[in-house]
């Protein structure tokens, strides 16, 4: 198996990347003769709402220039703190050696603390809940943390986002995906993605949410 490990990053991002970089899992998937790795967006800044817009043509580029039979999209912001519960399921011999990618993170509620209840993965950062395995919902998507969003949801990440000044919230229909910061799509789904130069667009104007945007296209890929 052929990986295309795309770590997603921009300009104002250095610390993310050096931070990165710096990890354990980051030398192992470099040592790795089955995983090449690059950079998206080193040399130029992106603002959020045009996400949809970068991953389109990042998809593009890599299905038309690199030989792979998975791409994955991974943050550089993920070893950051905020995301601290992603450590336990970004191992390298976990995603790599036996492909153990399909969970869901499930945040804790303050009755839920006790070992009992089973919510036991407290972080420094105060983080805690813990993850769940879910089944593959399909051989050419795959990630980490699948979400499923509803109206009420969407509308908190509205007022949660105010720089974003167009956000149609009808717009978004309850599909499942996986969150943005690692998922993994085929060589043909990454293709698809990358012909939808006039969706990610149309999403750019009314609904900017990148990973939303891949799952959507996921859903019903074959």
């Amino acid at each position: 198996m052929k990986y295309l490990f795309v770590i997603y990053t921009d300009i104002e991002y250095k610390q993310h990347l050096d931070h990165f970089k710096s990890q354990e899992f980051y030398e192992e998937i470099c040592e790795d003769k089955n995983i090449e790795v690059i950079e998206w967006g080193t040399d130029y800044h992106t603002n959020y709402k045009d996400l949809p817009l970068k991953t389109q043509q990042m998809m593009k580029w890599c299905s038309e220039n690199k030989e792979y039979d998975y791409l994955i999209k991974c943050d550089d912001t993920i070893f950051d703190e905020k995301w601290i519960h992603y450590s336990d399921r970004l191992d390298y011999e976990k995603l790599f050696l036996n492909e153990d990618f399909e969970h869901q993170w499930k945040w804790g509620e303050a009755h839920w603390k006790s070992y009992e209840h089973g919510f036991h993965d407290i972080y420094s950062n105060g983080v805690w809940g813990k993850w769940e395995v879910i089944g593959q919902l399909s051989e050419h998507y795959r990630g980490i943390n699948l979400l499923k969003l509803n109206k009420h949801d969407w509308t908190n990440f509205k007022y949660s986002h105010l720089d974003l000044k167009v956000f149609d919230v009808s717009k978004l229909k309850e599909v499942p995906f996986f969150e943005g910061k690692f998922y993994v799509v085929s060589k043909d789904l990454s293709i698809f993605i990358g012909e939808q130069e006039k969706l990610a667009k149309d999403m750019v104007n009314h609904s900017p949410v990148e990973d939303y945007m891949v799952g959507y296209l996921a859903k019903d890929f074959r």
